[in-house]
């Protein structure tokens, strides 16, 4: 799907901000931006004091002057397209102004399909763009949802589905274990993780892990998004213009 937009954008001399799902992490985010060749990633794990207001909060005018740099320097090199992938949970870290109002469920998270962050997003960076350009550009905005669920499992997939149905089956049966949950590392080596381990105490709600800036992981969209002089910081190194 972030390939189609990419080719769409590519077409059109256009720009995508794609809305991926995510509400506390950037692991879909980060996964959907280095597939989908994405030239820069933002999500939850990203926002420091570079991206927030004065009250700590995501501010969504320099989360745009960060997206109008990536644009102008592209074009600075004969590139007018892209696509940009954000975490629909930066929503979360909005203003509480900009929340008043949202649609909650039973456990006070705001509904996403509420905040069309990825509209809101695009609307600054248009008008952001053309403040610094005089001229107008195109930009569209896209939440990819469930229907990126719905896409053939690639042979990565069947093999990883496979190990850890298997794994559930030896954890069950060969181990004896319960209370578990499978994982895999290296080459596709089976773990059992005691839930106790998984779980906070204290809330009984599982930990969240995040994509931890820095990471190999994190650095691989680093180093194949576009560089320009906003984001030296983040990361060093060669780079594959795109």
């Amino acid at each position: 799907m972030p390939q189609e937009h990419r080719a769409d954008a590519q077409a059109t001399s256009a720009y995508f901000i794609v809305e991926t799902m995510g509400r506390k992490a950037g692991w879909l985010a980060y996964g959907v931006s280095t597939a989908g060749e994405a030239n820069l990633c933002v999500s939850v794990e990203d926002v420091d004091e570079s991206l927030q207001n004065a009250d700590g909060k995501l501010d969504i005018d320099k989360l745009a002057t960060r997206i109008v740099d990536v644009i102008i320097s592209r074009e600075g090199r004969g590139m007018h397209f892209g696509t940009v992938v954000i975490a629909e949970g930066l929503s979360e870290l909005l203003p509480d102004d900009a929340l008043r109002g949202v649609q909650r469920d039973d456990h006070g998270q705001i509904s996403f399909a509420s905040i069309d962050l990825s509209e809101l997003v695009v609307d600054r960076v248009k008008r952001q763009f053309e403040a610094r350009t005089g001229r107008k550009k195109a930009v569209k905005g896209k939440q990819l949802g469930y229907e990126s669920r719905c896409a053939p499992p690639h042979a990565f997939d069947v093999m990883l589905g496979s190990q850890l149905g298997i794994g559930a089956y030896r954890a069950l049966v060969e181990e004896g274990l319960d209370a578990h949950m499978v994982s895999v590392s290296g080459q596709l080596d089976l773990h059992y993780v005691p839930f106790h381990k998984l779980v906070d105490p204290d809330t009984m709600v599982t930990q969240v892990r995040y994509v931890r800036p820095g990471s190999d992981f994190h650095r691989l969209a680093r180093f194949l998004e576009t560089r320009t002089e906003t984001t030296k910081s983040w990361s060093t190194g060669p780079r594959k213009e795109r």
